[in-house]
């Protein structure tokens, strides 16, 4: 079996990310995985593919690849929790060549609306193009049967060439698992549930639960419709002393439907940065939503005394989450710091837009300070020119200095210059040679 390869294509689709997620209480959690796989027969090389994809040891029951409402689907490598012949039930993808030189190639695409259901579908080729055009031909059509309300095409794919055995290609969208007895999800003593397919309550999120309906999209939607004089009757009845936020919380995920709602709000807090700033400030929409559904990046939220969310931050410890920097640098400069996992980075900061000079962007450092201090680390962050001439460089830096004994130096700065040609270069009169 010659070496592999998984590809993520088009929009959504991030590369393979840890497993630890948190679990909500709302839809569920469809983890895609792949696999490839080699053996005497086609048999035994689909039996070695589900093994590389974490799921070799369970019975499979095949859906028929409809995405249930408010799901979250992310890449996750490693094995699926459950017990020896529980039932998985999924989506799957295989390809199969046993011809010296054949390339196996197979490919998950899927599509979503605002709701967060969607579609699946499978397809399996012997090239990439062919298996992306299948998978995108598959979508629009379903697509536009259903009258065309969901959104752009994203797929995985993964392939194998056959050497001198028979190989199989494997792409797998985990939807639950099942034990025999009641249906129910089975609990398996010493066994972490790393996928999180099970729907409990996290042990950090506010009642009622973050989703379609909950606070998250509470505040969204508060955020969004809200008139100005409802929110300063709101903030009116705010105790003058302690501000409005009640607590502060870490979230790992928020729901797609939320997440969708977040970005709105973005926009309209750091839209002006477009044309002030010549560097790109603004994430893209599916470049925001891969981080409000990234459990890497870490959400600082302030929640009020009626358990609306007023305010969010977002920290990480990966850098390979931020684009636009380089871990490798980090790496380098501060390599103590990056062994023991302590270099974050701060990515932007939401505040509902009337309640600004209430202290809520205190409140959610003062906790992002205490778990950096906590882990003796350093923090990085960037701030456009505009920003900084607007002084908000220097206020942060003030403000984090009533929280922690720190010390802040610039580390890079990134010049754009513009060049304007107004014609030809003019050439100097040649000397007259004349005797």
């Amino acid at each position: 079996m010659a070496l592999t390869q998984t590809e993520n294509h088009l929009v959504g689709s991030t590369a393979p990310q840890s497993t630890e997620t948190r679990e909500d209480t709302v839809g569920l959690n469809i983890s895609i995985r792949t696999g490839v796989g080699s053996g005497r027969t086609l048999l035994s090389a689909f039996d070695h593919a589900l093994l590389g994809a974490g799921v070799g040891d369970f019975n499979l029951v095949t859906l028929s690849s409809v995405i249930p409402t408010a799901s979250r689907i992310r890449h996750v490598d490693g094995t699926l929790p459950g017990g020896h012949g529980d039932l998985l039930f999924c989506v799957r993808a295989e390809a199969f060549a046993d011809q010296p030189g054949d390339v196996a190639w197979a490919g998950l695409g899927w599509v979503v609306d605002e709701t967060g259901g969607g579609l699946f579908v499978e397809h399996h080729a012997h090239s990439e193009d062919a298996v992306i055009e299948l998978i995108e031909d598959s979508l629009a059509d379903m697509n536009r049967n259903r009258g065309g309300g969901y959104g752009e095409v994203q797929m995985t794919l993964a392939s194998a060439e056959c050497v001198d055995q028979p190989v199989c290609a494997l792409v797998l969208a985990a939807y639950r698992v099942s034990n025999w007895h009641d249906g129910g999800e089975p609990q398996h003593a010493g066994v972490p549930h790393e996928d999180h397919l099970v729907t409990s309550p996290p042990a950090a999120s506010p009642t009622p639960a973050s989703g379609p309906g909950g606070t998250h999209s509470q505040v969204i939607d508060e955020w969004i419709s809200t008139s100005d004089e409802e929110i300063a009757q709101k903030i009116a009845e705010l105790s003058p002393v302690g501000g409005p936020v009640d607590r502060v919380t870490i979230e790992k995920e928020v729901d797609y439907v939320t997440a969708k709602r977040y970005y709105e709000l973005y926009v309209r807090t750091f839209g002006d940065l477009d044309t002030l700033a010549a560097g790109r400030q603004l994430l893209h929409e599916q470049e925001f939503l891969a981080e409000m559904l990234d459990p890497r990046v870490h959400k600082y939220v302030a929640w009020d005394a009626e358990d609306v969310a007023i305010g969010m931050t977002t920290l990480t410890t990966d850098l390979e989450t931020v684009p636009w920097v380089s871990p490798t640098y980090f790496a380098h400069h501060y390599p103590e710091h990056t062994a023991r996992g302590a270099v974050y980075y701060l990515g932007f900061t939401l505040v509902h837009p009337d309640y600004r000079g209430t202290h809520v962007f205190h409140a959610m450092l003062k906790a992002m300070c205490q778990t950096v201090i906590d882990n003796q680390g350093i923090v990085g962050y960037d701030m456009c020119l505009a920003n900084d001439e607007a002084g908000l460089g220097g206020s942060a830096g003030r403000l984090l200095s009533t929280l922690a004994d720190i010390t802040i130096e610039p580390i890079d700065r990134q010049n754009y210059y513009t060049m304007t040609f107004h014609g030809p270069a003019e050439t100097a009169p040649k000397a007259d040679k004349t005797p």
